[in-house]
C-alpha cells in the first residue's frame, strides 16, 4: 500500500543521512517538543446515528456520538465560554504573532489528559491536582482569530455550541495517510478534533461548518488520527436546527498537494435517519446539486492520479463513487462496521429487511446512504440503539460460551495480550466507551433551551443519560473529572464504570436488571425536566439552566453508587439475598455446566468395601 511505503520511506530516508545516533537523538528531540503528547495508539471506532427533523416525533433534528476508545481515554465534557477578541478595525497594529491574536492548534490527543492549559474549561487548568504531572500542551499551529466566538461543550470533539449546532463523530478508513505534524515529514495542521471545535466556536449552521471545517483542511493540510491508514479518514454528522450533513475527510495525496485534504460532504433528507460505524457511506456525487452537496476542489483529480476512480466517460463524473474511491474499508476484521449498520437499522428500519452478510462491504455496498425509519424517533430510541448488543439474533452477544455462565456482553481487548489469532464480533454497545451522546436541536424553541445534549459518561449499557442545555453557563464538575487512574466518587463517570465493572463480575444478566430499573427511572426523571424547562414560558437564565442539571447529575452520579452497594448485597459470593431472604443458593444455568463438563467431575465417594453395621448416635 502506497502511503505505507510513503511513511516508512521518510523514516528511512532521514535515517539514512544520518549517522544512527544522531537520528535517534532528533526523534528524541521532536518528541520532546510536544512534551504533554499522548501519541495516538490507533483509530478509535465511534458509532454515529441521525435523524432529520421529519423523522423524529416532535420534529427535532438529532445526532449521536459514542467514543469508543481505550483504557487511557479522557471521559471529561467540558464547556467552553464564549470569547471576543480585538476586531482588526479597533486593533489597527495588530501583531501577527500576539497571541491574543491567534487561535492556536491543538493536537489530536484523545487520552488522559487530552488538555492542560487554559480558555478550554477549569477541568484543564495546570494547577489542579490531576495536572501536576502534566506539562501544558503545545499547539502544533495556529489560525487568526475572530472577532467573538461561541459558547459550546466539548470533550475529544466539539458537541453542542449555543446555537444548537451538533456534531458526532465516528473514524474511517482511507486509501491516503499523512505523518501528524510532531512526527517526522508531518506538515498539516488539522486533526477532526481541532476542525469541530473551530466550528463550534465560529458557526451558527451546519452548512456553515461543513464549508469552514472544508477550507481550513483544504488551506492548512489534514491528518488522521493514526498514522495508519486504518484511522486515516474521519467522518462527522452536522447539524443544526433544521438539517443534517455527513462530512468526510481524508488527507490529500502528498505526492500531489503538499498539505491540504479531500473531503466531501452529503445532505441528509430530512424523513430519514442514518447509521455511520467507522466507514465512510457517500456513495455517489452530483456534483451539479450544491444544494445537498458540497466538496474539495481536488476531489476528483486526485481520485483519478491515485487509479482509484476511471470515469467511464472522460469529463463526465456521474459514476464517482466516493467510498469506493477513497475508503480502505472496513478495518480490524469483517462485520466490524457491517453488523453494527446491520445492528441499528433493525431497530430503527426493520422494514428495509437488510442482509446481515456481505462478502466486501466498500464494494458490495449492501446498505444505504441512509433510510426511512419504520417509525418517527425519540432520543430514547438512540439510548436504544447505543445500549445493544444484539438481543436475540444470531449474534446476541450475551450468548454462548464466549458470555460465560451469566451472559456478559463485553469482550475485552486480546491485541498483544496472546499469539492466539482471532476476532470478536463488534457490538453497538462496547465496555470501552468513554461516553455517548445524543444532540436534540429543536427550531420551535429559544436556542438556550431548544439545544440539548443527552450525555452518558461510561458504557452505553451501563450509563445513564442526563440533559445538558445549550444555554447553560457552566457544567457540574460531575461531568469534568475522571482521570482513569485515580478513583473518583465526584465523578459520574466514574459511578457508571464501577457500577457496570461490579455488574459484570456479580450475575451479569441478573445484576444488569438492577441497572435498567435504574436508568429507566432516572432517564423519565430527566425528561420530565426536560419537558417542564421547554414548556416554561420564558426561558430560564443560564445560571438557573446549569443549576437544574448540576442538581439532575448529582442524584444520578449517588444514586449509581448506591446501586453499587445494592448489587453486591443481592448477589454476594453467589447468593441471593433479598429482605425475605438471605443466602439462597443461585448456582449455574445448566447449558453452561454441561458445557464446561460439570457432569465429568470427581464422582461421588466409593461405596464401604466391609459393610459393617452402622451406629447412629442419637
Amino acid at each position: 500500500r502506497k502511503t505505507v511505503i510513503l511513511l516508512f520511506s521518510t523514516w528511512t530516508m532521514m535515517a539514512h543521512s544520518l549517522s544512527l545516533m544522531k537520528f535517534f537523538i532528533l526523534v528524541v528531540a521532536l518528541v520532546s517538543c510536544f512534551p504533554s503528547l499522548h501519541l495516538p495508539r490507533g483509530a478509535l471506532a465511534c458509532t454515529v446515528l441521525f435523524a432529520g427533523r421529519s423523522a423524529t416525533q416532535d420534529g427535532s433534528v438529532m445526532a449521536s456520538h459514542s467514543d469508543d476508545g481505550e483504557g487511557d481515554s479522557d471521559p471529561r465534557v467540558v464547556r467552553v465560554d464564549a470569547k471576543k477578541f480585538p476586531s482588526k478595525t479597533s486593533y489597527p497594529r495588530r501583531n501577527p504573532n500576539s497571541q491574543q491574536n491567534l487561535r492556536n492548534i491543538r493536537p489530536d490527543v484523545e487520552t488522559f489528559p487530552r488538555f492542560v492549559g487554559s480558555g478550554y474549561g477549569e477541568t484543564y487548568e495546570p494547577t489542579q491536582p490531576w495536572n501536576a504531572k502534566y506539562k501544558p500542551t503545545t499547539p502544533v499551529g495556529s489560525i487568526e482569530q475572530v472577532d467573538s466566538t461561541y459558547a459550546y461543550y466539548d470533550a475529544n470533539y466539539g458537541i453542542m455550541n449555543e446555537k444548537q449546532l451538533g456534531m458526532g463523530e465516528s473514524t474511517c478508513s482511507a486509501r491516503i495517510a499523512v505523518p501528524a505534524p510532531w512526527r517526522p515529514g508531518g506538515e498539516a495542521m488539522f486533526c477532526i478534533n481541532e476542525l469541530s471545535r473551530i466550528a463550534m466556536e465560529r458557526c451558527d449552521t451546519a452548512r456553515c461548518a461543513v464549508q469552514l471545517m472544508g477550507q481550513l483542511a483544504e488551506d492548512h493540510g489534514y491528518y488522521g488520527a493514526s498514522a495508519g491508514i486504518e484511522g486515516s479518514g474521519e467522518s462527522l454528522v452536522v447539524h443544526d436546527k433544521n438539517e443534517g450533513w455527513v462530512f468526510h475527510i481524508l488527507p490529500s495525496d502528498p505526492n500531489r498537494t503538499k498539505t491540504s485534504a479531500n473531503w466531501v460532504a452529503q445532505r441528509i433528507p430530512d424523513d430519514h435517519v442514518l447509521v455511520v460505524a467507522n466507514m465512510y457511506v457517500i456513495r455517489h456525487v452530483d456534483f451539479t446539486d450544491t444544494a445537498n452537496f458540497l466538496f474539495s476542489k481536488n476531489l476528483v483529480v486526485d481520485a483519478i492520479a491515485g487509479g482509484w476512480y476511471t470515469p467511464k466517460t472522460p469529463g463526465d463524473y456521474s459514476d464517482f463513487d466516493f467510498t469506493a474511491a477513497y475508503s480502505d474499508g472496513e478495518y480490524n476484521h469483517k462485520f466490524y462496521t457491517g453488523r453494527r449498520v446491520w445492528g441499528a437499522y433493525r431497530l430503527l428500519a426493520s422494514q428495509l429487511n437488510l442482509p446481515a452478510d456481505y462478502h466486501n462491504l466498500r464494494d458490495d455496498a449492501p446498505y444505504p446512504f441512509s433510510a426511512r425509519p419504520d417509525r418517527k424517533v425519540t432520543a430514547q430510541d438512540f439510548f436504544r440503539v447505543h445500549r445493544d448488543w444484539y438481543e436475540n439474533t444470531p449474534f446476541d452477544m450475551s450468548k454462548h460460551l464466549a458470555a460465560g455462565a451469566f451472559g456478559v456482553p463485553d469482550r475485552y481487548m486480546t491485541e498483544g495480550t496472546t499469539g492466539v489469532k482471532g476476532a470478536w464480533e463488534r457490538s453497538i454497545a462496547l465496555f470501552r466507551t468513554a461516553y455517548s451522546h445524543i444532540t436534540v436541536s429543536r427550531s420551535w424553541l429559544p436556542d438556550s433551551v431548544g439545544g440539548v445534549v443527552w450525555l452518558g459518561q461510561g458504557a452505553a449499557h451501563g450509563t445513564s443519560y442526563v440533559p445538558l442545555f445549550a444555554g447553560a453557563n457552566r457544567i457540574s464538575w460531575a461531568h469534568s473529572i475522571g482521570d482513569p487512574s485515580s478513583l473518583n466518587r465526584t465523578s459520574v463517570w466514574w459511578s457508571h464504570r464501577y457500577a457496570l465493572n461490579v455488574a459484570r463480575g456479580m450475575r451479569f444478566m441478573d445484576s444488569h436488571k438492577f441497572i435498567a430499573a435504574t436508568q429507566s427511572k432516572l432517564e423519565s426523571d430527566a425528561a420530565d425536566l426536560v419537558s417542564r424547562v421547554s414548556t416554561s414560558g420564558d426561558p430560564p437564565t443560564g445560571d438557573s439552566l446549569a443549576q437544574l442539571s448540576e442538581d439532575h447529575v448529582n442524584r444520578v452520579r449517588d444514586a449509581w453508587w448506591s446501586l453499587v452497594d445494592t448489587v453486591v448485597v443481592t448477589f454476594a459470593d453467589g447468593w441471593h439475598t433479598t429482605t425475605s431472604q438471605v443466602g439462597a443458593a443461585l448456582g449455574y444455568p445448566s447449558w453452561w455446566l454441561e458445557t464446561v463438563g460439570y457432569e465429568n467431575g470427581p464422582p461421588p465417594p466409593h461405596p464401604h468395601d466391609n459393610k459393617e453395621e452402622e451406629i447412629s448416635v442419637s
